[in-house]
């Protein structure tokens, strides 16, 4: 046998084996190499986010199980941070599960109002409000334009505030410092509050399910007077009440270290100021300002003032001026800034920066300012319309500035145009008499944002028509009338007496504050200056004079005062003249008319009548004509002097003593006493304005109305006796404004009831004498709120009350002058109207007597007109005081009384009736007392005789036994055969398809088996009458079928 050398053979397969172990580990390597080498991921470029300048402050709500928490919203919380670290304060309130966040693990202690959500994360709230809340997220920037706009706070209120936390360890502790200063001017605000947290920085105590970790996760409140509270004990019922006496103010804490874990380098104090109370729920600004631990002092320069002033002094620049360009900066940071930086100004063309000048930063204290002065030349300058040139200041090269938002300032400086003026527009008419007055108002457009009609003055010039002999003598003012965009110029130009006449034209032109002038305007004819003509004055004319007076064929000499008029020529000037043969002269020297009347002009009774000459007058410029009137008399007559016109109030009277106005003589021209003078109205020229009397000397006028206005011509005669003489005398009813009034015919007094509506058209019983009737504001009131409703467009009122009485609506009337009237409208509310017995309603019954049913008619007698009529009747007993029958009928009747005990009216019962229907007037009426009528024993009963009344004596006991016994008896016969002879009457009616109620009518009521009874004992009545159908009884029907098939018969109707 060969020997085998296992020697050998052992070391080819070790080998073997060696081999192919070394193979296949290579090719577990090559196969296991993708899942173990980490790819290599593209860094993600980041996305900053925008800062507001500011403090922001974030509460965000995070579970360990969220999965949008760890993926998204913690990410971008702590992303924002990174990017902004003094910008961003958060805090993270981490609860086990998102379907639970008010935990204590996450803050929701004792001490601590949670006004956030219950459930649900991410969440976030910022600036401690409600309203500013962020609710979900969905990727790592979810809460950049939140930060971006403010969070709910803003610049202007953190720049006011400083606030710097810090935490040291000492030993087994951890040391709180927060120090808070007002920097804003004037006093410090009160009610100001702390809010203070103890967080981890990096979560150490919580994990996220994928076993992330989040930042700055809360871990015990920094309560007042240095306590503090965790999720599981401590002290403390609140925050930190914040007092800044000298503006400043620090607090401390000292809890254990064992709060955070991590030490000391992992806590971070978050803090922020408030307004009030922390976390109450509010959705206004009210955090101050916010901070944490790692954020360092407030570093900020920023530009506080940047303007463009001219050198000349004026709002605005013309091209040439020179500007100074004036930059103030103030150090806004808590520390002095050493750290350099530029103060550049440049000048905006289109989108381009030209630099002008600028300067270093200088070292500045906290609170300190830098200014420089940087001049430009405006040479180069092209001036438009409402133009500017803007230049702006940039702070640049900064050290850790805090807010870049004031690092720069813009600011315009205004192009100064010459103004252009407006045409000039006349206020009334544009021709005028000389002498008189004319006004033109005028506006001008600066063409430039630094004037406006305030800084502008006009220069305005007349000139005849085609002469350019401009001039302004005649302006007598030009003053600023209104304000605003109403704002003008009124010119008043004064034409003299002597001016030429024609046609004018006006020119004017404006200066700015700037001293520029515009361009003249030129108006070609503005107006035209007429002569004033001459007239005859009438009793029309203010100026008049009066009637003369003069005797017939006598030469008179009449004063032309008070006679002619003209605004312009002296009367010594005019040239006055006559075609008619009593005109004898005019004697310019004197003012005197020279008339001579052949006859007295009488009437048809005989009295003097005026008489008039056509005169013509003549200034030199121009002729008028006139008819000037005369009083001619006898000689010896009576004589009235001119009695000037009178005037009063409308609604009102006059008096006027004529004495003094008369005079007498006697036929050969001697002046004789007036007191023999009588005098007579003789007619009134408006009889329906005034009413006239005269009493003696002394003439009364007084209105026929209130509201009547206008003039009366009253002609008054006195006589002597023998001769008499007339004048006129006018009277003028002057206008006074009347408060609205209103017609109340028809609507003085109204009687509803409680709950109808009353609708009133007011408008055209509405009236104003003076006004338009659109301008009267009327209004209502009464008692009762919400009663009465008026409409002030449609002028509907509305009425309606829910309670009875006597209410009082007031109307009131104001017109555009304020005067007032009042009207008052009484309405009666009523709830029921009463009807009575005898009066308007007479009950009958055809039997009251013992054992009966009285069938019952009531009669209207009275004038009502009655519906939806409901007669209620009732039987009760007087001796035992209880009423045990009641029934309804809805008509007058008859209807039957039927008492429930069937045996009808018994012992002490009495009948009452009461009856409600409605009137004519649609009121509901009610019997306020009931009818009542007692029942009566039957009328011819005999009296028991003596035999009678002993056996009855003697049998009282048996008889009383018996009788009770036998009505028990009765009593079960009767219930028995109703039983029966309703399941009859029921099986027969189911049998029925139809009635022949022609046929019922027909038959007599069947009779009813009744138990034997006593002789003495009465049958029941018939059921409870239902009620009669609209009609009436069917016909053929009488009352007593009625009784028994009415009801069946309605039931079938239906």
């Amino acid at each position: 046998m060969r020997q085998v050398n296992w020697t050998n053979r052992l070391s080819s397969v070790t080998i073997a084996l060696l081999i192919f172990t070394a193979s296949f580990m290579g090719y577990l390597m090559v196969v296991e190499d993708p899942t173990e080498k980490k790819e290599l991921f593209s860094e993600e470029e980041p996305n900053f986010v925008s800062s507001p300048g500011h403090p922001v402050f974030s509460q965000y709500i995070t579970s360990d199980n969220c999965v949008y928490c760890y993926e998204y919203g913690s990410p971008a919380h702590h992303s924002i941070k990174t990017q902004h670290p003094d910008d961003f304060v958060y805090i993270s309130y981490q609860s086990v599960s998102y379907g639970d966040t008010d935990t204590a693990r996450a803050g929701n202690t004792p001490g601590y109002n949670w006004p956030w959500s219950t459930s649900g994360a991410p969440d976030s709230y910022w600036g401690d409000r409600l309203d500013e809340r962020a609710s979900g997220c969905g990727s790592n920037t979810c809460y950049d334009s939140m930060f971006s706009s403010g969070g709910g706070m803003s610049s202007s209120t953190t720049s006011q505030y400083s606030l710097s936390a810090s935490v040291t360890g000492t030993g087994s502790m951890l040391d709180v410092t927060i120090e808070v200063e007002y920097l804003g001017t004037g006093t410090a605000p009160s009610d100001m509050y702390l809010y203070a947290a103890m967080t981890e920085e990096l979560c150490n105590s919580y994990s996220y399910s994928d076993g992330s970790r989040g930042h700055n996760c809360w871990k015990s409140w920094l309560m007042s007077d240095g306590e503090y509270r965790t999720q599981s004990g401590g002290s403390g019922s609140g925050f930190q009440s914040v007092t800044l006496s000298g503006n400043s103010a620090s607090y401390s804490w000292s809890v254990p270290s064992g709060q955070v874990n991590g030490g000391t380098d992992n806590a971070l104090v978050v803090a922020a100021l408030m307004t009030g109370a922390p976390s109450t729920g509010a959705s206004n600004e009210h955090v101050l300002t916010a901070t944490d631990s790692n954020m360092g002092p407030l570093i900020d320069v920023g530009i506080t003032d940047f303007s463009a002033d001219n050198q000349n002094g004026n709002l605005g620049f013309v091209s040439g001026d020179y500007l100074n360009l004036n930059v103030e900066i103030t150090n806004f940071g808590v520390e002095s800034y050493n750290d350099g930086g530029q103060i550049s100004v440049y000048e905006l063309s289109g989108l381009d920066e030209v630099y002008v000048g600028g300067g270093p930063v200088n070292n500045m204290a906290s609170g300190a300012t830098q200014s420089i002065t940087v001049q430009f030349d405006s040479s180069h300058i092209d001036a438009y319309a409402s133009g500017t040139t803007t230049f702006r200041a940039r702070l640049s090269s900064l050290t850790a500035d805090r807010d870049s938002s004031n690092n720069y300032a813009d600011v315009n400086a205004l192009h100064d145009m010459p103004p252009v003026a407006n045409q000039p527009t006349a206020v009334a008419s544009v021709s005028i008499d000389r002498g008189d007055t004319i006004q033109f108002e005028s506006t001008a457009l600066s063409n430039d944002l630094v004037d406006d009609m305030t800084t502008m003055i006009p220069t305005i010039h007349y000139a005849l028509s085609g002469t350019g002999f401009w001039d302004d003598a005649w302006i007598s003012s030009s003053e600023l009338v209104g304000s605003g965009g109403n704002a003008r110029f009124l010119h008043t130009i004064d034409a003299p007496l002597n001016a030429d006449v024609g046609q004018y034209d006006i020119r004017i032109r404006w200066a700015d504050s700037g001293g520029q002038q515009g361009d003249w305007l030129l108006a070609e004819g503005a107006f035209t200056l007429r002569n004033g003509l001459p007239i005859v004055l009438n009793g029309d004319s203010p100026q008049y004079a009066g009637m003369p007076t003069v005797k017939v064929e006598t030469e008179e000499r009449i004063s032309a005062i008070g006679l002619v008029y003209d605004a312009e020529t002296p009367l010594s000037l005019l040239t006055i003249d006559s075609n008619s043969p009593e005109f004898i002269d005019w004697d310019s020297s004197t003012l005197e008319l020279v008339v001579n009347f052949d006859e007295v002009v009488r009437d048809s009774q005989g009295n003097p009548i005026p008489q008039g000459i056509f005169v013509s007058i003549d200034d030199g410029d121009d002729i008028n004509s006139g008819m000037m009137m005369f009083n001619v008399i006898e000689n010896g007559a009576p004589r009235w002097a001119p009695i000037p016109s009178q005037s009063f109030d409308e609604g009102g009277s006059a008096s006027i003593s004529l004495t003094s106005f008369l005079s007498d003589t006697d036929d050969s021209g001697n002046p004789i006493p007036t007191s023999g003078l009588t005098l007579e109205l003789i007619s009134n020229s408006d009889e329906s304005l005034v009413e006239a009397s005269i009493s003696g000397h002394s003439l009364s006028v007084s209105s026929l109305d209130d509201d009547s206005t206008g003039m009366v011509e009253l002609e008054i005669r006195a006589s002597d006796g023998s001769k008499t003489s007339d004048t006129t005398i006018v009277f003028h009813v002057l206008n006074v404004n009347d408060a609205p009034r209103m017609d109340m015919e028809g609507i003085e007094e109204f009687t509803v009831e409680m709950g109808e509506r009353i609708t009133l058209e007011l408008l055209h019983r509405i009236t104003d004498i003076d006004d338009p009737d659109e301008e009267i504001w009327p209004s209502v009131s009464t008692f009762v709120p919400g009663a009465v409703q008026f409409n002030q467009i449609t002028g509907i009122m509305n009425m309606e009350w829910s309670e009875s009485g006597t209410e009082i609506v007031t109307i009131t009337l104001e017109d555009r002058h304020g005067d007032v009237s009042a009207y008052m409208i009484t309405v009666t509310v009523i709830d029921n109207l009463p009807m009575f017995w005898d009066t308007d309603l007479l009950a009958s019954f055809d039997t009251t007597d013992y054992g009966t049913n009285p069938t019952v008619m009531v009669e209207n007698i009275g004038p009502l007109e009655l519906s939806d009529i409901r007669v209620v009747w009732s039987v009760c007993n007087s001796i035992t005081g209880i009423c045990h029958s009641s029934g309804v009928s809805h008509n007058l009747g008859p209807f039957i009384v039927n008492p429930s005990s069937g045996d009808g009216l018994g012992i002490g019962d009495y009948v009452t009736l009461s009856v409600s229907a409605e009137d004519q007037d649609g009121f509901d009426r009610l019997t306020e007392i009931q009818y009542k009528i007692f029942a009566t024993e039957p009328v011819g009963s005999e009296p028991e005789t003596e035999e009678n009344q002993e056996a009855n004596t003697i049998d009282d006991s048996s008889k009383w036994f018996s009788t009770g016994l036998m009505m028990i008896g009765i009593l079960l016969s009767a219930a028995l055969v109703l039983a029966l002879a309703i399941t009859l009457r029921r099986q027969r009616f189911e049998s029925e398809t139809a009635v022949d109620y022609s046929s019922i009518a027909d038959h007599e009521p069947p009779s009813y088996s009744q138990p034997a009874s006593t002789p003495d004992s009465i049958p029941p009545p018939p059921p409870m009458v239902p009620p009669l159908p609209p009609e009436g009884l069917p016909p053929g029907w009488t009352m007593e079928q009625w009784h028994y098939y009415g009801e069946e018969y309605l039931r079938r109707r239906q």
